[in-house]
């Protein structure tokens, strides 16, 4: 749990730096309301995890978290995985501050070798 505590305190104190405190609050108040939002999801884990506290349904309330863990992580088209691989394709196609790279890396290349004479 403190780490939870040390991560979020990072995240806040980031976020206060960079002034950009309307930019989070608009991204969480997106998660949670709207189309297709997560409170459902927070909803049946709180709902799971209290069936667990009755001893001999401990095993079931582990099965289905397991359950519910695994769909949100290999959701098609929406799962943990195939976000993260289209941040990291959009990530890698976007050039720096709008500048074309190999344009610059070329002219570097040119002022190195012209240079070297």
């Amino acid at each position: 749990m403190p780490f939870v505590l040390i991560i979020a305190g990072i995240i806040l104190l980031t976020v206060a730096v960079r002034n950009t405190q309307d930019d989070l609050f608009g991204l969480v108040k997106g998660d949670f309301t709207g189309t297709n939002n997560f409170i459902y999801w927070v909803i049946a884990i709180l709902i799971i995890g209290a069936v667990g506290y009755v001893p001999k349904l401990k095993p079931v309330s582990v099965a289905f978290l397991t359950l519910v863990i695994l769909v949100l992580l290999l959701k098609k088209g929406e799962g943990f995985f195939d976000s993260f691989n289209k941040q990291i394709a959009a990530g890698t196609a976007a050039s720096p501050a709008g500048r074309d790279t190999g344009a610059v890396i070329a002219n570097t290349v040119a002022q190195t070798a012209g240079g070297i004479k």
